[in-house]
């Protein structure tokens, strides 16, 4: 079983029909990190809420106002990260597995990555020490160098 289909069974169980392409499944699993560091000071605050929703719309195709089906799939991936971030000590690994071996084939992925990290952790007063030591921990996890700090 590959990565991509582990993840789809923790997530919906083994024979669901999985309502995420496979392209949006990759962009939440990418986007795992950032919700590691939003919830690493205990408080998921709004505001950090609120950048893991618009992320989950900006991986829309379509306009959320407008087209149901771009409103649901933008629900259903603020879902899967919500989800993963609850089960995270049962799919880090694997997620971050799967992470450094798109890593390893982009070369812009690692230093995308620490940006997104950068940005959810100054959404809401800046980088707290303990988002900063949660960032050192990914970037230590996934081999990538923190060239912000």
């Amino acid at each position: 079983m590959n990565i991509l289909n582990e993840i789809k069974s923790k997530l919906y169980g083994a024979s669901v029909d999985v309502p995420l392409t496979d392209d949006e499944l990759i962009s939440v699993c990418l986007t795992f990190p950032g919700a590691l560091v939003a919830a690493s000071d205990g408080d998921f605050d709004t505001k950090e809420r609120l950048l893991m929703l618009d992320i989950s719309e900006t991986l829309s195709d379509g306009d959320e106002a407008k087209d149901s089906d771009a409103r649901l799939g933008s629900a259903e991936r603020y879902r899967a990260f919500m989800w993963l971030l609850d089960n995270k000590n049962d799919v880090e690994d694997l997620i971050f597995e799967g992470i450094r071996l798109i890593i390893s084939e982009d070369s812009q992925a690692s230093s995308n990555l620490l940006n997104m990290l950068y940005e959810v952790a100054e959404v809401s007063d800046g980088v707290s020490d303990i988002e900063f030591n949660e960032i050192n921990r990914i970037c230590k996890l996934l081999d990538i160098e923190n060239n912000k700090n």
